[in-house]
């Protein structure tokens, strides 16, 4: 019998890379799923791979009774779906948590940026409205470009980027129309400035309210389908270059601003020409763990272990710098239209790249293809590593040059 066990709530997508981490010390975890139904659009997971299955219902007592007879020794977030359940469970267990005065703020995009700023941390204007009105007199004195999305979005879902006030009331009735792919309704949404830099990706893991960098990306993105910054690349920085020490320093300054005493985090930042500024934060695992255990010997993954169950470990070693064992790199082919995709045209030619490492294919010809407009709209994504930083960007921007319009065979979609 393991010597312990873990609740993570909505231990879905990468999260479910627990089960082995907390395995691999003698623990087992208890999925704890945020919904009677798994959350839209995660693949499904090998539940025997959990001790128990709870399933929220709304009954929050209940739940905690439940979970307090299977004596967890902690109770995490696996997914942002998960993040205030398990700030509440973790709570009332009296277990290491975030704790619930700032769940809101870990979540609500907007109160979120309000919430840092009132820290005295730097950040970006804003506006929380459902009123496109008062969003066209915002947007017409501020000037410039607008990005309008949803409170409590995902996955870059539902993001406008606009350049006119009439573009950005636009956002909103379209906002309103619809559900997010949380299944939650849009009534209102959060108007920020659009912050002009390059954007990086600072995850951290924190134990007691002390913060620890486990990996540092620098985003590529390509103005695309409407989208002003679609991400096309995401590539691990080394730990000792320019500017992670700076992307650090702001990181938790907006941790401790947030909260955000245990777990992981994962944190977009772009870095502007006034300094660092916040986009967005997550209370969560970012994207990317496995690939980090790989090329950097651990990440997120373990380190959260470590922040939970063995703490000592986790002083013991904070503040060591990780070490990239080579040059790596995620990327994603964008769609340019949609309709019924016959065919790509050079996926062959990406795999003769010197650094390529794996191709995922996740629209197969024949089937529909939707222009790419956010996270999950890409047809194809692929991992690239190397000794030589050179040839991984030669590379990247190779497979750049490839994708495009003359990627793929598209029959246009009937009217």
């Amino acid at each position: 019998m393991s010597a312990f066990r873990v609740a993570v709530v909505d231990a879905f997508g990468t999260s479910f890379g627990f089960t082995g981490a907390f395995d691999a010390v003698g623990g087992e975890v208890i999925q704890v799923r945020s919904t009677p139904e798994p959350p839209v659009g995660v693949d499904p997971v090998d539940e025997r791979a959990f001790s128990h299955v709870l399933v929220f219902d709304g009954e929050l007592d209940d739940l905690t009774a439940k979970l307090a007879a299977l004596e967890p020794v902690a109770v995490l977030a696996g997914r942002e779906t998960g993040v205030e359940l398990a700030d509440a469970l973790s709570e009332r267990l009296g277990l290491p948590s975030n704790g619930t005065a700032l769940s809101a703020a870990r979540r609500d995009k907007y109160v979120q940026i309000e919430t840092v700023k009132a820290h005295g941390v730097p950040g970006m204007r804003q506006l929380r409205t459902g009123d496109e009105d008062e969003l066209l007199a915002w947007h017409k004195d501020l000037g410039g470009t607008v990005v309008v999305k949803p409170l409590r979005g995902y996955w870059g879902d539902g993001v406008s980027f606009c350049d006119a006030p009439q573009e950005s009331a636009a956002a909103l009735r379209g906002l309103r129309d619809r559900r997010m792919v949380l299944g939650e309704p849009v009534t209102e949404v959060v108007a920020q400035e659009y912050l002009v830099g390059a954007e990086y990706i600072v995850n951290t893991v924190s134990c007691a309210g002390v913060h620890q960098l486990t990996d540092a990306w620098r985003t590529e993105r390509i103005q695309a389908n409407g989208v002003l910054d679609l991400v096309t690349a995401q590539v691990l920085l080394r730990s000792d270059e320019q500017p992670v020490s700076e992307l650090l320093e702001y990181g938790c300054q907006v941790l401790d601003a947030l909260g955000i005493r245990y777990g992981a985090a994962h944190l977009e930042i772009k870095l502007t020409p006034d300094g660092p500024r916040l986009v967005e934060a997550g209370a969560r695992l970012s994207g990317l763990p496995h690939y980090t255990t790989e090329v950097l010997g651990e990440g997120q993954l373990e380190w959260t272990v470590d922040a939970y169950v063995r703490p000592e470990r986790f002083h013991a070693r904070v503040g060591r710098p990780y070490r990239r064992r080579h040059a790596f790199a995620w990327a994603a082919l964008v769609a340019p239209a949609s309709g019924r995709l016959r065919g790509y045209r050079a996926l062959d030619r990406l795999k003769e790249l010197a650094s390529f490492r794996d191709l995922t294919v996740l629209v197969e010809p024949g089937d529909e293809i939707t222009a790419t407009t956010y996270d999950r709209g890409y047809p194809a994504t692929l991992t690239l590593g190397h000794p030589v930083d050179a040839v991984l960007q030669r590379d990247l921007n190779t497979v750049r040059y490839l994708d495009g319009p003359g990627m793929y065979e598209i029959t246009p979609a009937a009217d």
